[in-house]
Formats: structure tokens, sequence, C-alpha cells
């Protein structure tokens, strides 16, 4: 007898089961909040400083982005003019730079053109053309057996969300046919290295210009490695990867053990807001084009940085993207200057 009532309820339980599975009905309704866009640096809402967008600490628009809000604060006797700010890269840069956040920015040149794609009335013109940004894909010591192809059999550090990085790595992935069976997308950016390191992941894509001390360190100091693409794996990429093109890293440029790797790159664009005045667009591209000599000492990315003006305006033309007025009116007076220089004899050494 006692068996045959041990599943039925007490009647006092009705009422609270009843209430339980009516809550449980509401928050399955509840829809799930969108996914939060990249916070936004407190520095963001101070009106004090002419900003400048620039990346995360793993790749190079931010130590970049510091040297040359140095350099032209310097030229202008301010030591708070501009100001750089750490964000996830091009794609965050770009909106702040349509939402009137910051002044200048770091982007893709394919992140800007696509933008201007889908909006016609886009207010982001080109200021001056920056470095390539190379695809580095480092793999995990082999003790922990990480896999023989990228992103591998262990986690994979693929960049963060809302950032370039991680778009082209998940576009490579894609136009290799590869499987990518875990991501370790949310590990923070000063874990990536040690991550690496320790086999808690085993490959993490860094795109950035060269060199880069992030690359370096894990090559040099933690027994990590570069892959290098095949050809017909690069010809595929740059099928899929909008803009992208073959580069070649050097035997040795990240250490002597390290041999010829070949990938890809992306090029930078220096870009800002059609309302930024034509005068300020020009005190910027002067400051960079005279301290060129000076500023790849602190950075040699800067080095890449082209400063003859009918070479500058190739490249931007060939982005497909406008070009600011305050920019063609800098390139027409200095181009003229160059070949007046030229002439006379009086041309500086290059």
């Amino acid at each position: 007898m006692n068996n045959n009532r041990r599943g039925i309820l007490p009647s006092f339980v009705w009422p609270i089961a009843l209430v339980m599975a009516t809550l449980a009905l509401l928050l399955l309704a509840v829809p799930e909040p969108p996914r939060a866009e990249a916070p936004i640096p407190p520095q963001l809402y101070s009106s004090s400083f002419q900003l400048i967008g620039t990346g995360n600490r793993l790749g190079t628009y931010y130590p970049v982005g510091n040297v040359l809000s140095k350099w032209i604060n310097s030229q202008l006797g301010s030591e708070g003019v501009f100001k750089p700010i750490e964000t996830n890269g091009s794609i965050d840069n770009v909106r702040l730079i349509i939402q009137g956040k910051v002044m200048l920015a770091m982007a893709e040149s394919r992140i800007i053109k696509e933008n201007m794609a889908e909006n016609a009335s886009s207010p982001l013109r080109l200021v001056w053309p920056l470095w390539n940004d190379v695809v580095h894909i480092l793999r995990a010591p082999e003790r922990f057996d990480p896999g023989e192809s990228f992103p591998g059999r262990l986690n994979v550090f693929l960049g963060q969300l809302n950032s370039s990085t991680r778009r082209t790595s998940l576009e490579i992935i894609d136009a290799l046919g590869l499987y990518r069976r875990k991501t370790s997308a949310e590990i923070p950016i000063e874990a990536v290295l040690n991550s690496l390191a320790n086999g808690s992941i085993g490959y993490a894509t860094i795109q950035a210009g060269m060199p880069n001390r992030t690359v370096s360190d894990a090559v040099n100091f933690h027994g990590c490695s570069l892959i290098s693409l095949s050809d017909a794996e690069i010809e595929k990429i740059l099928q899929k990867v909008s803009t992208s093109r073959r580069v070649n890293i050097a035997a040795g440029f990240y250490g002597e053990s390290q041999p010829e790797i070949h990938t890809v790159g992306l090029p930078n664009m220096l870009v800002a807001s059609v309302e930024t005045s034509d005068e300020a667009v020009g005190l910027i591209i002067d400051s960079i084009a005279k301290g060129a000599s000076h500023l790849r000492l602190h950075h040699q990315a800067i080095g890449n940085i082209p400063v003859d003006p009918e070479v500058a305006l190739k490249i931007m033309q060939e982005a497909g993207v406008p070009i600011h007025p305050g920019t063609l009116a800098w390139i027409e007076k200095n181009a003229k200057g160059r070949h007046a220089a030229v002439e006379t004899g009086d041309a500086a050494d290059e």
C-alpha cells in the first residue's frame, strides 16, 4: 500500500510546482539580449583630446598610434592635443569615425571600402596609406601536439570578437575548407602568448604589421613556430579575403631558426571623417612626412609608410575609396614642390 503512494505528490506541493512551471515558461519566452559591442574607453567621452583609434596590444596599431600621437603633439608644442585609444581594431575604428567619437583612426582598406559600398553617404575618407598587416599564424610548441595544420585539434585563438583579425581567420578557414573543432575567442589579449606557450591553445592568429613583438617573443622565447602557407592555399585565400595580397617573411626575420614564411597581408590606411578640416589633415600628413626618419627609429613598421606624395596617391587610388580633400591639397602642393626641387637639383636625399 505504501509503495502505491510513493509517486503521488502531497496536495500542498501542487501550487508551488505550478508557480515554478509558469516562471520557467516566462523565462524561456524572454529573447536573448544582443551581444554587446566592444566596450568604449572612457577617454572617448572627453572633449579635451583629439582621439586616434588604434587597436589592441597584440598588434601594430596600438604602439604606432602612441608613437604618432606623441610626435604630432611635439610638433604642435602641446602635451595633450592628440591621444591614442585602445580598440579592437579596424571594425571598431570605422564605427567610431562614423559616430564622430574619434578624429583619426587606423583601419584596413577592405573594411573602409565595404562600409562605403554599404553606405553611399559614409563620411569616411582616406588620409594616408600605412603599412600592410601581415597574417601571422603561430603554432604552439610541438610537445603539446597542436595538430598538423591550422586550426588544429586544440582550442584556437582567432582574434577578438568584433575584430578584423577574427574575421580574417574565419575567412581563411572557410577558404581552405578546414574544420574548426574548438575556439577560445574570449581569451584576454594579455593571456594569448602564455596560452600558446603552455598549450592551452594550439594556434593563434596575429594580424599585424612587421615586426611584431608578440610574434617575436613567441618564436624566440617560447618555442612556438610560424606556419607557412602553400601557393595553392594562398591563391584560395586571395579569392576569399578582399584586398589581400601575397607576403613573404624572410628567413631569420623573427630569429635564426625561423624559415621563410609565405602568408598574406592586408593594406592599412589612416582614415578620417570628411567633416575633419583640410587644414587639420594637412598638418597631420606634414608631421608624418617630415618626421619619417625619426619615427621609424621608434617602430620599424613606420618605415613602411610612404612619404612620396605620388606613391601615396597611387596606393590610395588603388583602394577605391574617396580621398580626403585635405590630403589631395597636400599632395598637389608637395608634389609640385618636389618636382621643382628635383629640377633645380635641390631635392633632399631620400
